[in-house]
């Protein structure tokens, strides 16, 4: 009996990655309902990315523009329907694991989305500094792609000083009119 106890973090660990495999391939057979609007997540899942978006982009930052504020849900929405079909249910399982990772890490045992904002803070601080890689991963991975969505805001571009350019590769004329620039040579008569 006393083996069985000192495995059992490694057999709750086990148990919850199968539960979210099992959620993964139910998110992937989920067909659209008719008549809805397109949307790449569902409810749930832009609930789970407002409350990431907000806890690492908060309204009262050094940024005053929060994420849900910077259009980061439907920046998620929009980049997840642009990912292929079969990636898409890796994308959601990542959302479903910051939702469900409280109840098995703790601070409290809760979802994610019903935790205050402390709670949710201290939830992605203890992923980034997690021992477990899988944690540390779906950490990065959610903070890069929810700082791109942010970053890619012109309200938060303007507050950083950054000038939006949707065409960073041409070369300004003096007047105003783009210029575009060859690529440069490899070997005479070679271009890239």
């Amino acid at each position: 009996m006393s083996e069985l106890v000192a495995h059992l973090p490694l057999i709750c660990l086990v148990v919850v990655l199968a539960a979210l495999a099992f959620a993964a391939l139910g998110l992937a057979r989920r067909a659209p309902a008719s008549g809805a609007p397109s949307r790449a997540l569902s409810v749930r899942e832009r609930a789970i990315v407002a409350a990431c978006a907000d806890a690492l982009f908060p309204a009262g930052g050094p940024i005053p523009l929060s994420g849900t504020e910077a259009g980061l849900v439907e920046y998620m929405d929009h980049h997840v329907a642009r990912t292929p079909r079969p990636l898409r249910p890796y994308m959601r399982l990542l959302l479903h694991f910051v939702e469900l990772s409280p109840w098995v890490f703790g601070p409290r045992r809760a979802r994610f989305t019903r935790l205050p904002e402390a709670d949710r803070v201290a939830v992605l601080a203890s992923m980034a500094q997690s021992c477990i890689y899988l944690r540390r991963v779906t950490f990065l991975s959610l903070r890069t792609l929810l700082s791109m969505g942010y970053l890619a805001n012109e309200k938060v571009a303007r507050a950083i000083g950054v000038a939006c350019c949707a065409t960073p590769f041409e070369r300004r004329a003096s007047a105003g009119a783009a210029v575009v620039v060859k690529p440069p040579s490899l070997a005479p008569g070679v271009t890239a």
